[in-house]
């Protein structure tokens, strides 16, 4: 894969052409967490230079001598934080140019009207003459991870009405692994598997184990992927923060890294309780409202009492790790850690954890994300070719190589110097 560098320095008459283009610009001058410049910003008004090369790269394939859906590339994605549909003047004017912007490639008479209410729904389709552009706001937490992370998703079909029907249509019902992608195929192999959300409220366990609604059990999410959510029996102890006789629930570790739920019966013999994992609890200690102590995991799968810390810290909550982070966003061990790199002025840096908390953050929760890049690849017989503008650290060539073939990604454009380092790492070039 190439990296082709400074977009603003890019052409698309001189770039490899390619089907699609895929293309996350970035999101601080839209986020409702930045300074909202909108698309005036520096950064977020990169999403116009993706534009102006998609013009240039389907004028230079039209002068070759293709036509209609055979013009590239036919395909655009965008994605972006929901802040991007309502942020400019007045309210959601960026999203209402952003819609124009992309209808404009093919037909520059069009005009995008102001949405009802001067608020954009989470999902809609433009159906044109011989072009389509769907969009929606997806959630990680809906496709196997349990992470909450609303995204904006844009599909443009430059050669055709398959916008809508890539986006929006489902070959199954809630709780059907397919539309998921098999539930993200064990969340890299690390997370077992699970087919929707893993999410649940917390609950407090008792001293007396009274077996009441909203007390005294936990709800464990059954991560398999072939039940419902199940309830176990309480965590349980007494007033010196001892476990009582009564059932116990405890955290095990597994090789992978998957957490498990386990269970003692008093202090017997300890039994797993398969790829339950523990989701939410209260640690409050009977009616005296004190607090026990924190649920625990010791890779061996004992005893847990006062060891590794896995919740709570002196009422302080433990930062994941970069590796925790990666898993949560669906990458591979590892995928961030790639040791010594050279920036652009040949100066070499070590690999931090600051670098890769920053990378992870500005990068994609894979899942859906393949799952959309499937349907779009389904639409040609063969291997299709993809340009990826910064996404981060190269998640949409990781998923399209893996869907279309080794080298399928001709070439990339990124801003942070690390993210292009681990693109290179990977994807060489």
């Amino acid at each position: 894969m190439k990296h082709l560098g400074d977009i603003t320095k890019i052409s698309g008459y001189d770039a490899p052409t390619v089907d699609v283009v895929i293309g996350g610009s970035p999101c601080q001058d839209l986020s409702m967490a930045g300074k909202r410049a909108g698309l005036a910003g520096e950064r977020s008004g990169l999403f116009m230079e993706q534009i102006r090369i998609i013009k240039e790269m389907r004028e230079k394939d039209a002068r070759s001598g293709r036509t209609g859906q055979h013009i590239r590339p036919r395909y655009m994605v965008w994605e972006n934080v929901p802040g991007a549909a309502s942020s400019g003047t007045p309210h959601g004017e960026d999203f209402r140019i952003v819609l124009e912007e992309v209808c404009k490639v093919v037909d520059e008479s069009t005009v995008i009207p102001r949405p009802p209410q001067e608020k954009w729904r989470n999902s809609g389709c433009i159906v044109g003459d011989g072009f389509s552009v769907a969009w929606r706001v997806h959630n990680a937490e809906f496709w196997g991870f349990p992470q909450r992370r609303r995204r904006i998703s844009l599909v443009a079909d430059y050669g055709g009405t398959s916008a809508p029907e890539i986006l929006f249509e489902r070959k199954g019902l809630f709780g059907d692994a397919e539309p998921g992608e098999k539930a993200w195929e064990t969340v890299a192999g690390n997370v077992g598997k699970s087919t929707y959300p893993a999410i649940a409220r917390a609950l407090t366990a008792r001293y007396d184990s009274s077996p009441c609604g909203d007390r005294g059990m936990i709800v464990v999410f059954d991560a398999r992927g072939n039940g419902d959510g199940k309830t176990v029996p309480t965590i349980t102890g007494d007033h010196e923060n001892r476990i009582t006789d009564y059932t116990a629930i405890c955290l095990h570790v597994d090789k992978t890294g998957t957490i498990d739920a386990s269970y003692y019966k008093g202090c017997g013999e300890r039994s797993m309780v398969e790829r339950e994992v523990v989701l939410a609890v209260d640690f409050r200690n009977g009616t005296e409202g004190e607090v026990n102590g924190t649920l625990q995991a010791k890779e061996s799968g004992g005893s847990s009492i006062n060891l590794n810390n896995v919740c709570r810290d002196n009422m302080r909550v433990r930062r994941l790790t970069p590796l925790e982070c990666e898993r949560l966003q669906g990458f591979p061990d590892g995928w961030t850690e790639i040791g010594e790199w050279t920036d652009y002025k040949g100066k070499k840096h070590k690999t931090t954890d600051a670098n890769r908390y920053k990378a992870l953050g500005n990068s994609i929760a894979l899942p859906f994300w393949k799952w959309l890049l499937k349907r779009i690849s389904a639409q040609y017989e063969r291997d299709a070719t993809m340009a990826s503008l910064f996404d981060g650290i190269g998640g949409f060539p990781l998923l399209w190589e893996q869907i279309n073939g080794k080298d399928s990604c001709l070439w990339a454009s990124e801003i942070e110097e690390f993210c292009i380092a681990v693109t290179k790492f990977h994807f060489g070039g």
